[in-house]
């Protein structure tokens, strides 16, 4: 396989009113394509691709219509929502509000390898299923770290990826797809490594609003720091600052668009040291200052 470029997408990126940020397209990249971009209104009609599409939503509240055949959705998005296009399906949609999206392509050698492992029937009949608006946060956490990778690439990018692409490729057959009950049943049990990342993540979610230290986190589980690192980079892929510092930009997107909250209070309720730390952190994760986002979802 060559590097999965631009150019064997939708062409939904290439569109002129869009304003792509960063992209994996000329990184080599093989089994994936991820792109973050800011979005304008826009309808239009998709013929099929063979590789699996996911939009990730950065920001919102946002309408989304969406047309498979005759069948028509259309829902209200949330920040973390996802729009998932399986393999093989032509589609039409209307976004009806600017958007900044993550959009992440998957070869469908990788699902069908993948699927080979998970899968006790023959992976050429697994059906994958399209979503509109259902938000996965483990989907989220993996595509936001080849965001942060596309950002800032480094000489271990590829590894990583090709780790990511097929931890993501287990999700979709196992929580996506319409053949969930012939998974493999030990796929379903959370690992004990999953189970240690959700502790840690229920004790940082009740302490947002506190300044955490790595030593707090790692002695949830009873961890040094290096430890917890080595377990949130097999676990997420990604260092637990970037975790952390996820879960404080998502707390403030939920606050700014659900609350009346001068932003000098939310930042401080979601751990930022003052305003000005949080809309530099905002605006280097969402692309946008945080009033800028409060103005395009009122």
């Amino acid at each position: 396989m060559g590097g999965f470029r631009v150019e064997e997408t939708h062409g939904i990126l290439l569109r002129e009113e869009n304003e792509t940020l960063a992209s994996s397209s000329a990184l080599g990249w093989r089994s994936v394509f991820t792109s973050v971009q800011r979005e304008k209104p826009f309808e239009d009609a998709y013929k099929a691709l063979p590789d699996h599409l996911i939009i990730l939503h950065l920001d919102g509240y946002v309408r989304v219509d969406r047309w498979l055949g005759i069948s028509r959705d259309s829902r209200m998005i949330a920040p973390g929502g996802t729009f998932m296009v399986p393999g093989g399906v032509d589609f039409r949609v209307r976004l009806n509000d600017p958007l900044s999206t993550a959009h992440f392509y998957i070869r469908r050698a990788v699902l069908e390898e993948v699927a080979q492992d998970l899968y006790k029937g023959d992976p050429d009949r697994l059906e994958f299923l399209p979503r509109i608006g259902e938000a996965d946060p483990l989907i989220e956490r993996l595509i936001l770290s080849l965001r942060d990778e596309i950002q800032a690439p480094n000489a271990f990018g590829e590894t990583l990826v090709d780790y990511t692409a097929r931890l993501i490729g287990a999700r979709l057959i196992r929580n996506h797809s319409a053949n969930e009950a012939k998974v493999r049943l030990e796929v379903a049990a959370p690992s004990d490594l999953q189970r240690k990342i959700a502790r840690v993540t229920e004790f940082v979610q009740s302490q947002l609003h506190r300044s955490l230290q790595l030593e707090d986190m790692a002695g949830v589980l009873d961890l040094s720091v290096s430890q917890l690192s080595a377990l949130f980079r097999k676990g997420l892929g990604q260092p637990p600052h970037r975790f952390l510092l996820n879960l404080r930009v998502a707390r403030a997107r939920e606050l700014l668009a659900t609350s009346d909250l001068p932003i000098a209070e939310i930042a401080l309720a979601c751990g930022f040291s003052h305003q000005e730390h949080m809309t530099r952190m905002f605006r280097r994760e969402i692309g946008i200052t945080p009033a800028a986002y409060r103005r395009s979802i009122s």
